[in-house]
């Protein structure tokens, strides 16, 4: 069987510690995978090495096929949110996404009030991102990482910050984007 991610002995050290070691796991295309563990156990290393932002000091990992550990054109299939929402803090929610659907290639004319609707960010108008509360932040995070309609969407803890409503929403939107269109979550 074929997985949209397969890790094989992952390890990433830094000096004498191994924050991740040897792990290997595989994801299937339209899963909700999980990663579970205590604070410090390697799951935020994890994902920054199968999103990109790390690279593994050994072991390997494949990405819809292709072998994804030195990056490459796969990359561009993953969005991600991974610790802090890398937003632009004097720039609204809708400014926010639009650099990042340009630097995308994004050519849909809507795709920015879509997301702000898929994530509940829709009435923010222009208020600067700065200005967000913490759930906001997040929202609009993960946002970011839907643009471009990746097939693979990776978030380090995406209901952070948010309140019992806000934690069933954006559950609610993973579930739904996920059988709707298919995305494969790690979460």
């Amino acid at each position: 069987m074929e997985y949209l991610l397969s890790t094989d002995n992952l390890t990433k050290q830094y000096k004498q510690q191994k924050a991740v070691n040897n792990v290997s796991i595989h994801v299937k295309q339209g899963a909700i995978y999980g990663l579970i563990g205590r604070n410090g156990a390697g799951k935020t290393t994890l994902m920054k090495m199968v999103s990109g932002l790390s690279a593994p000091t050994s072991g390997s990992f494949s990405l819809f096929g292709q072998n994804a550990s030195r990056g490459g054109i796969v990359m561009s299939r993953v969005g991600a949110l991974v610790e802090n929402p890398g937003i632009y803090a004097d720039m609204s929610a809708y400014e926010n996404l639009h650099a990042k659907c340009l630097a995308l290639g994004v050519r849909d004319k809507n795709a920015e009030q879509t997301l702000l609707q898929t994530v509940g960010l829709a009435d923010t108008g222009k208020k600067p991102a700065g200005k967000f509360s913490l759930g906001m932040k997040q929202r609009l995070g993960i946002a970011l990482a839907l643009a471009g309609d990746p097939d693979l969407v990776i978030l380090d803890e995406p209901i952070n910050g948010l309140d019992p409503q806000g934690i069933a929403e954006v559950r609610n939107t993973i579930e739904c984007l996920n059988r709707e269109k298919g995305i494969t979550f790690i979460i």
